[in-house]
């Protein structure tokens, strides 16, 4: 009777549970948008690597030409930016949070201490390494064809040099 019991209530808990589960994948919140979302559908469209590789790439070029300019500060809110940016992906596609964090520890930590020391020759060095990293790692990806190059000029949008 006791084993029974024991049973039924690991069953009944079992079930309850999932159905918890089910309850919070299929709350619905309302956006200021006048339109509703699960948190399932939230999940869904949460950024994949390649658009948080966009902005990775982004922040990693402007990084160089503030570096190139002695706009340290600069520098150093855009690796700490392209680092955030980083962190989404870990979050968002687990299967690579080891590759990604060896990454940051072997050569964005490196780019990182350039930047603080305000050593442009080091960082010069340190960025080609961490760019020959990064095309490493899209081939190791099964992604050949996705091979970064550092754009000719500085964007002309910000303003480089303090």
């Amino acid at each position: 009777m006791k084993t029974k019991f024991i049973t039924l209530s690991v069953i009944v808990l079992v079930a309850f549970n999932s159905l918890y589960a089910m309850d919070i994948a299929n709350t619905i919140i309302p956006t200021k948008h006048n339109k509703t979302l699960s948190l399932s559908d939230m999940a869904e469209i949460q950024p994949g690597l390649g658009t948080i590789m966009m902005e990775f790439g982004h922040r990693f070029y402007i990084t160089y030409y503030a570096a190139k300019a002695s706009n340290w500060e600069l520098a150093k809110y855009e690796i700490d930016e392209l680092i955030e940016a980083q962190e989404v992906a870990e979050t968002t596609r687990p299967k690579y949070t080891t590759q990604l964090k060896e990454f940051e520890s072997a050569f964005i930590s490196k780019l990182q201490n350039s930047i603080e020391k305000k050593d442009w020759e080091l960082f010069k060095k340190n960025y080609e390494q961490t760019t020959n990293a990064c095309n490493r790692c899209h081939k190791e990806n099964e992604h050949p064809y996705i091979q970064y190059r550092l754009p000719k000029e500085a964007p002309k949008y910000l303003k480089m040099a303090l």
